[in-house]
């Protein structure tokens, strides 16, 4: 089998995604990811705040705030990538939104530490509980984000039985 060369590819083999989008310089790209980042923190000091921690009956608190912030963020970022995987986005929207936004609401540093605060006041089952639920929960999140973001970014259809009866 012979290898193929730049030479034997014609434009009809490759596909286009379209004009090429400008890149961003990096200094724009840092202050976008911090302006996203300082949002998303606000967001998730704003939940940590409304959503109170329950404390058990055996004083371990459960960080329900966390774990909220972590699913919507990890759905949000699917949702996200499934847009942009379907339609191109303007070359600001993944470092605002991806990294910064999203990057800033979820918190992994908080799982852990919650967690090891649990498994600190001797109860292990609740913490490896906790942590096997947030890792599946959120890994779900993203898929589920990515599929209706690949849903949601797909043109329309047009309706094929209207489109018989009128030709009928």
């Amino acid at each position: 089998m012979a290898a193929l060369r730049f030479e034997d590819v014609t434009d009809s083999d490759t596909l286009d995604s379209g004009p090429a989008q400008p890149s961003l310089e990096p200094w724009q790209a840092a202050l976008l990811v911090a302006a996203g980042g300082a949002l998303g923190a606000i967001l998730r000091f704003t939940f940590a705040v409304l959503i109170p921690t329950v404390t058990t009956p055996t004083l371990v608190e459960l960080p329900w705030a966390t774990l909220w912030v972590n699913l919507l963020g990890c759905l949000a970022l699917g949702a996200l990538n499934g847009v942009l995987e379907v339609r191109s986005g303007r070359p600001w929207i993944r470092p605002l939104l991806g990294t910064g936004l999203c990057g800033g609401f979820t918190t992994f540093a908080a799982v852990v530490l919650e967690g090891s605060a649990i498994l600190g006041a001797d109860f292990p089952v609740p913490a490896l509980g906790y942590a096997v639920l947030t890792v599946a929960l959120c890994l779900g999140a993203v898929v589920l984000g990515l599929l209706g973001g690949r849903r949601l970014a797909q043109p329309a259809l047009p309706d094929l039985a209207q489109d018989e009866e009128e030709s009928a």
